[in-house]
């Protein structure tokens, strides 16, 4: 891609803009949600900083950094663990921005990712965060759903910081359907 402008391309041109992957609170098995509810229903048990919550954390945190790690690492990729990993819907999945539309896809397929969903930038208008589990307040994150009108149109499940990444849609979605207007 040759930009005369750095930042700067061509309408029909598509390059991402944001890349995010789900938070641990998305884990198979409902195990992400276990953690993060008891964390958080547990850390204000205790006595001035010590709390019975942040000590679960530093005791799961082991744990939490391989559900994290199996999250973002090619492990879909290797031969044995690849197809145990699909039986078992482990797919490590990211959310990406593009300067077109809004895409949930395999983490680790590159270029050629398989895509599970999206939306195009002016088929939507307006996210909606819903972070009103405690494993969401735990993890920092939530549910965002695009809706037009009262209709949903995608949900992409446990975004980390979502209010970050919904501005980040909105703003795109606004130079996308500007430009659009303009040509």
């Amino acid at each position: 891609m040759n930009q005369a402008i750095a930042g700067v391309v061509a309408f029909d041109e598509e390059t991402t803009v944001m890349t995010v992957y789900p938070s641990i609170s998305e884990a198979p098995g409902g195990i992400g949600e276990i953690i993060g509810s008891i964390l958080e229903s547990t850390k204000g048990i205790g006595v001035g900083f010590l709390s019975v919550g942040y000590i679960l954390a530093l005791l799961s945190a082991p744990l939490c950094a391989a559900l994290y790690i199996g999250r973002v690492l090619p492990i879909s990729q290797l031969p044995v663990l690849g197809w145990i990993s699909d039986k078992l819907g482990l797919k490590p999945k990211r959310y990406r921005i593009t300067t077109q539309q809004i895409i949930a896809e395999d983490a680790c397929g590159g270029p050629n990712a398989e895509v599970h969903g999206g939306v195009e930038l002016d088929e939507f208008d307006d996210v909606q965060v819903i972070n009103s589990k405690p494993y969401h307040r735990w993890y920092d994150c939530g549910d965002l759903r695009f809706v037009i009108g009262d209709k949903e149109v995608l949900r992409l499940r446990g975004v980390s910081r979502p209010e970050a990444f919904k501005a980040a849609c909105l703003k795109a979605r606004l130079s996308y359907v500007g430009v659009k207007a303009a040509i």
